[in-house]
């Protein structure tokens, strides 16, 4: 749209600051005959202040000055989503000043004796100034809360006068624009319920319905770590939280290290132990009960190690200690996944294949066997030969690949997800007579799998990207209890111990809207809080901290992402017994689960 000039309202020494701080480069034609203009990254806090134009920014007036931001620029989608991706919220707010005491704060002119604009014109700059909210004359970026009571017709008329900044006196952005991505936001813009938060030059009929009282959070990681050569792969995972030492361990490519907040990166498997073999890592886990952990490869290999070895090893010589023992599967297959025993006096563990078998592995240790000490660790006999991996049953679990594998609390159930669209549940009270007891049908590969800590009876499992589903079942009876469609391919599935959660982890989804992380009530599911994206990443696997408050992602971007979704303030639910939590009367019954419907039951 065209502006004719008006004299500027600045003396020269406020002229001569804005040109050092101005966002827009001078116009010059290019090649094309087109103005070339600069849209920096970034705002600058400077020119906020120096320009008269920003910071009383009035829709009635026809015209803006020729040295503020132009109107193209303010009205473009990149202004804000820039300003999101830079994260600079809270440094905008910090450096925002008051408006200069040379500044007039008297009202702008009347109407009247302005040029009267054309009415399309007038329009378009309303719709605009609607949208993003340039009511007002201080220009500090602010969050509107929901509870906010949105200001009647007669304040609205007298903050059109500008005579003072008010407590509603602020650039009002919808949180839920930070959430979308630029080509929804634009369509949330043009509707009426955008209104809300700007009635006081809102052109829109309010006839939008009152907000949720309850929006859902959305929450940023509190840790972010580099992982180079992280494998961007659904069927591998590579991330691992220690209970004994809070120790986080990675698989990059053919390497392995762990990650503590006092010594930050230890290697713990040189890259040329496995590429000397053309091998990658395909699984990490710790044992929860000590300081040993495997580690899994795509042909076959499980590597055993000590944590505690690793570090002083690491700590005395500089180098990268040698496996424990190193396991061979007989198929020479990938191992995909891992499940240890948590209650057993021995280390037992379960790995899944890439043949479909789940094998049944037990940890033996030497009398010989020593901690360690510098002066025998070169002994490689007596490393090598002190522990081994005894292989004692194995049992084909599906017709293609094991994706993963959950293990109940009491070790009786087993619940194995495939890439043949299902999740097969096994009593393996004897581990060596293993005995199916129900397939559970999904549209995809099924990776995401959880027993239910506080309700012993309660699996869920998640689909892939074709399937897109968390499904409920009810593990006596093999009863589909309920199911939730979700926007992404569900890659993990983690249970809060302390309330009735339950979080998921996304992979391949919406690219438009990406969310990567959804944590649920239960048995609403409501979706409680969000992680959201501007760009669409994908999280290939997810674990739980040891204090069950924090969750650890490994993304297809290369970092591993830590964030906390709870408090430990609350006390560890043992079990639940309410009512509703199977969503079947009959079912609770049969649970033990107190209620009306024992009395209909049994009438």
């Amino acid at each position: 749209m065209h502006h004719s000039k008006r004299p500027s309202t600045t003396g020269n020494g406020s002229r001569n600051e804005f040109k050092k701080s101005k966002l827009i480069s001078r116009k010059k034609l290019g090649g094309n005959g087109a103005p070339d203009r600069f849209i920096p990254q970034k705002t600058s806090q400077r020119a906020y202040r120096a320009s008269p134009s920003l910071k009383k920014f009035n829709l009635r007036e026809p015209e803006l000055l020729d040295r503020s931001s132009s109107p193209e620029r303010l009205s473009s989608p990149e202004f804000f989503t820039d300003l999101r991706n830079t994260g600079h919220y809270e440094s905008i707010n910090r450096g925002a000043l008051p408006a200069t005491p040379g500044q007039d704060d008297n009202p702008a002119a009347p109407e009247q004796s302005q040029p009267r604009l054309q009415y399309e014109q007038r329009r378009h700059r309303e719709y605009i100034a609607d949208s993003l909210g340039f009511q007002s004359p201080q220009r500090v970026l602010m969050f509107n809360t929901p509870n906010t009571s949105m200001e009647t017709s007669e304040e609205s008329a007298s903050n059109d006068s500008f005579n003072g900044f008010g407590s509603n006196h602020y650039l009002a952005v919808d949180p839920l624009l930070t959430a979308l991505p630029p080509g929804r936001a634009m369509v949330y813009l043009a509707t009426s319920a955008f209104s809300k938060m700007n009635q006081s030059h809102s052109f829109v009929k309010d006839d939008s319905s009152k907000r949720p009282s309850k929006r859902i959070k959305s929450y940023i990681p509190y840790r972010v770590l580099d992982a180079p050569c992280l494998r961007n792969d659904f069927y591998s995972n590579l991330v691992s939280w220690s209970k004994t030492t809070d120790n986080v361990m990675v698989g990059l490519g053919c390497s392995v290290y762990i990650w503590s907040d006092s010594q930050g990166a230890i290697p713990i498997l040189g890259h040329d132990h496995l590429n000397s073999k053309r091998d990658v890592v395909t699984c990490v886990s710790f044992n929860p009960k000590n300081m040993l952990f495997v580690v899994g490869t795509k042909q076959g290999r499980l590597l055993l190690y000590d944590q505690e070895i690793c570090v002083e090893s690491y700590k005395h010589t500089g180098v990268s200690p040698k496996p424990l023992f190193e396991y061979q599967s007989m198929t020479l297959r990938g191992i995909s996944c891992v499940q240890w025993y948590a209650k057993s006096l021995e280390d037992k563990l379960l790995i899944g294949e890439e043949c479909g078998d789940v094998s049944y592995l037990v940890v033996k240790r030497r009398k010989n066997s020593f901690g360690f000490d510098p002066e025998i660790y070169d002994n490689e006999n007596l490393i090598s030969t002190s522990w081994s991996l005894e292989c004692l049953a194995k049992f084909q679990a599906h017709a293609q690949q094991v994706c993963g594998i959950s293990m109940n609390e009491d070790s009786d159930l087993l619940a194995v997800g495939g890439n043949d669209n299902t999740c097969t549940l096994w009593d393996i009270s004897s581990i060596q007579q293993p005995k199916l007891k129900f397939v559970l049908p999904h549209k995809a590969a099924v990776k995401a799998l959880a027993f239910c800590p506080w309700s012993k009876s309660l699996l869920a499992t998640g689909g892939g990207s074709k399937d897109r589903t968390i499904k409920f079942w009810h593990t006596s009876t093999g009863t589909l209890l309920n199911e939730i469609q979700t926007s992404g391919q569900v890659t993990s599935l983690i249970w809060s111990t302390r309330y009735k959660q339950i979080v998921a982890t996304f992979g391949f989804g919406d690219i438009d809207d990406p969310i990567l992380i959804t944590l649920y009530s239960y048995p609403q599911l409501t979706p409680l809080t969000q992680v959201r994206t501007s760009s669409p990443l994908r999280v290939l696997s997810a674990v739980s901290s040891p204090a069950m408050t924090s969750i650890c992602v490994a993304t297809n971007d290369e970092t591993i992402r830590f964030y906390e979704l709870w408090n430990d303030r609350e006390d560890v639910i043992n079990e639940a017994q309410e009512s509703g939590l199977y969503g079947s009367e009959i079912i609770e019954y049969v649970e033990g689960i107190e209620g009306d419907h024992r009395e209909k039951l049994i009438r």
